[in-house]
């Protein structure tokens, strides 16, 4: 038994700890978890147990998408999870359970279209070109509060969130004084919270701050590698959210959720190393050869990374001239209008800022890596850095969940690299929620039209 495996079974072992929670990240990076009993778990898990193999390709509305591959094209069998040790923590908001995260097994083998094993495959391609990568999470989102049904409010429109559930949610600060001292300390609870259970839960947060729009949230993890980035990026997400509940509050990642605000994003830092050395560094500030090639092959894939990187229909109203969200697939020195930039400070490195912070991050993660190696191997030269606003100058981001689709089933290359299972999977989930958007009429749709025509 290997000191993980050891440090796993003494965790789960301790006489508090009466429950296990076996989870994984779905398509769409949330957790689908089955509660255990910890005797139970520790008999057991050495061979894994039995879960469903549809919940990892379910909607956020748990329907099974019609070619999917893990519905009834293998008549709704059951896989094996298998628990990785190294993801063991105590759960923070509660004082007897702990939680893991695990792999899928199916008839034998790993189950390709797994978005963990996807980016595992792909972390492994970037060691096999003899580099090492580092990656680290920024995540922003929305902290708010229930106003009572929808209809009651007193806020303005543009600054309400009414759901199906009849609830109605503003946002946790003043919109009067965005990014003031005041603003934190508003909601000091929950960021007291939230740093106090990061800590638990072992994640390591360098930042919690206050962002542009009332209410907004921005998170910063430290550096580490890919898969462990992407695990602690997803545990965090869950965090939050109970954080929020413990404080009587709701947070949400959806990327856009008022129409005059701006939207929440997740950027990914990546740095690369040979033998300690960061090949990304130039002379002068300046990327290196190899810093190029690597943003080359960014903005080639640009279309596919906010396919990936823009889950639901909702993000792509996120996508706008004029803002901090990237309209345009450009790249520039310390320019945050840019969709890839090189910060200016700071070990030298490449943000990919085109996801929305409701993006699965183990494909984000993934899918940056894969575009980003082919530039590599390709020595793909990008254009000449942007310096102020890129709209114009450079080809578009997908403006349409359909057309990002299309754009993402025709990128072959970013496809060889992830595999062919999980961007079909993708693609029949992301078509089946246009096709459930669009046989809804929407309130918009009644406000506009309901009394002129």
């Amino acid at each position: 038994m290997t000191d993980t495996e050891a440090r796993l079974e003494s965790m789960v072992q301790a006489d508090d700890i009466n429950h296990v929670f076996i989870e994984f990240p779905d398509l769409n990076g949330l957790s689908r978890s089955k509660q255990l009993d910890a005797d139970y778990f520790l008999d057991s898990w050495e061979d894994g147990f039995t879960m469903n193999l549809a919940l990892l390709t379910q909607t956020p509305r748990s329907d099974v998408v019609e070619g999917s591959k893990y519905g009834d094209e293998i008549d709704y069998a059951d896989a094996l999870v298998h628990p990785d040790p190294r993801t063991c923590r105590r759960v923070p908001w509660r004082d007897d359970a702990v939680r893991v995260i695990c792999d899928f097994e199916f008839r034998g083998q790993s189950v390709p279209g797994a978005p963990r094993t996807v980016l595992q495959s792909v972390a492994e391609q970037i060691t096999e070109f003899g580099l090492d990568a580092s990656v680290g999470s920024e995540l922003e989102c929305f902290l708010l509060e229930s106003v009572g049904e929808v209809g009651n409010s007193n806020g303005s429109d543009e600054m309400r969130a009414g759901t199906q559930t009849g609830t109605n949610y503003v946002p946790a600060t003043s919109d009067k004084h965005e990014n003031l001292t005041r603003a934190t300390e508003e909601v000091s609870p929950f960021y007291d919270c939230v740093y106090d259970w990061a800590s638990a839960f072992g994640l390591d947060l360098t930042t919690v701050h206050h962002e542009f729009g009332a209410g907004q949230i921005e998170i910063l993890f430290k550096h580490g590698d890919p898969l462990g980035q992407a695990d602690r990026t997803f545990r965090f997400k869950e965090l939050v959210k109970h954080a929020a509940t413990a404080c009587d509050q709701h947070a949400t990642f959806m990327a856009k959720p008022f129409t005059d605000r701006a939207g929440s994003g997740y950027h990914l830092h990546v740095s690369l190393f040979d033998d300690g050395e960061n090949v990304l560094e130039g002379t002068d500030g300046d990327l290196s050869e190899q810093g190029r090639h690597f943003v080359g092959g960014l903005l080639e894939h640009a279309d596919a990374l906010a396919a990936l990187g823009t889950p639901n229909l909702n993000g792509f109203k996120r996508y706008q001239p004029g803002t901090f969200a990237p309209y345009s697939a450009s790249w520039g020195y310390g320019n945050r209008m840019t969709a890839i930039r090189v910060p200016g400070h700071g070990t030298t490195r490449v943000e990919n800022r085109i996801s929305s912070a409701d993006a699965n991050p183990y494909l984000v993660v993934a899918a940056t890596l894969a575009a980003g190696l082919h530039g590599l191997e390709a020595e793909l030269e990008p254009p000449a850095p942007s310096e102020g606003d890129p709209s114009g100058s450079r080809p578009t981001l997908p403006q349409s969940p359909r057309e990002a689709i299309v754009r993402l089933e025709a990128d072959e290359v970013l496809t060889e690299y992830l595999g062919e299972d999980v961007v079909s999977e993708y693609a029949a989930q992301k078509r089946h929620e246009i096709e459930r958007f669009y046989s809804q009429t929407t309130a918009w749709e009644r406000d506009e039209y309901i009394e002129i025509l």
